[in-house]
């Protein structure tokens, strides 16, 4: 690379896929050569420009042929290829940014949920998209049966074992989590882990176990953590959560007592009033202002619906 990258804010429309055209190598290397833009990742950080405008960066490369592993993002606009690649190498963010030929002055790898600017839903899901496929690359350059070097096929959605005599495909993992709002009458029961900052609640959330149902993760961990038998499971919504790989699946619960025997793994879990509840969505706000977390969401449907 021997020019300056050309930078753009991520486009706004809407990306397609394209999923059917990623055993197509010969397509994908026509899409390497057709001005592509890049979503940079380094350490698990993307890229953002700084000062008073900060936003999500994509790249346009000089030699775009040369980027170490492209992953295949989709189509945006009228035909034009987005991928993503991760800067593994570096030490430094100076070093890696270095790579792309600019500086802190121009831009930065901000960690997703630091970034104190804001973000529309196509971003979002970008930003998402693009962590979430280079950190499994990150975690998977190794086959976990045979211990090769993997290779990435169907321009990054699959990384193959290089070991002819075991050839494993590895696809991307997603790790299913439920996220519940449980209430009773005009009260919601929200809990807070110890390395929150200080007077930070918000709702419930477990990880769905193997041969679990969904239904049956929100009632298990609300007991877990509250001592709390719930009843009247309500699928909300659902969102993806890159840190590292998970997707939360919100739901809705009725209590069927208001006592509460505290789990070990919160440090505090207590009822709160509608009044306080929209306090509290002022103080998630501020925390990630940026991502609308679906907590935030289940807890603002309840406030507006009990107002």
């Amino acid at each position: 690379m021997s020019n300056l990258p050309a930078c753009h804010f991520f486009p706004s429309e809407v990306l397609e896929r394209e999923a059917h055209r990623r055993e197509d190598g010969e397509w994908l290397d026509r899409q390497l050569s057709n001005s592509p833009r890049f979503i940079f990742v380094w350490r698990g950080n993307n890229l953002f420009s700084v000062g008073r405008n900060k936003r999500p960066l994509a790249l346009e490369v000089p030699d775009p042929e040369k980027v170490i592993n492209p992953i295949f993002l989709g189509i945006q606009g009228e035909g034009a290829p987005l991928f993503a690649a991760n800067l593994s190498d570096p030490q430094s963010e100076q070093d890696a940014l270095a790579l792309l030929y600019l500086n802190t002055d121009l831009a930065r790898f901000i960690p997703l949920r630091q970034f104190d600017g804001l973000l529309s839903s196509e971003e979002r899901a970008l930003l998402f998209y693009s962590r979430s496929l280079t950190h499994w690359h990150e975690e998977q350059k190794f086959c976990h049966r045979c211990a090769h070097p993997t290779l990435p096929e169907q321009g990054g959605h699959i990384l193959a074992c290089a070991n002819p005599d075991c050839a494993t495909k590895h696809f991307p993992r997603t790790d299913p989590a439920t996220i519940m709002l449980i209430h009773s009458g005009d009260l919601c029961l929200l809990g807070r882990q110890a390395s929150w900052p200080e007077g930070m609640y918000s709702t419930l959330a477990g990880f769905v176990e193997p041969g679990e149902k969904l239904e049956d993760a929100v009632f298990r961990e609300v007991k877990e953590e509250s001592g709390i038998e719930v009843k009247n499971i309500r699928y909300f919504g659902s969102q993806p959560w890159p840190f590292p790989q998970s997707l939360m699946l919100g739901f809705f619960a009725e209590a069927n007592s208001k006592q509460i025997i505290r789990g070990a793994e919160l440090e505090d879990v207590r009822w709160f009033q509608v009044s306080e509840a929209r306090e509290m969505l002022v103080k998630l706000a501020s925390r990630f202002p940026h991502l609308d977390t679906i907590a935030r969401r289940l807890i603002r449907h309840w406030v507006e619906a009990s107002m």
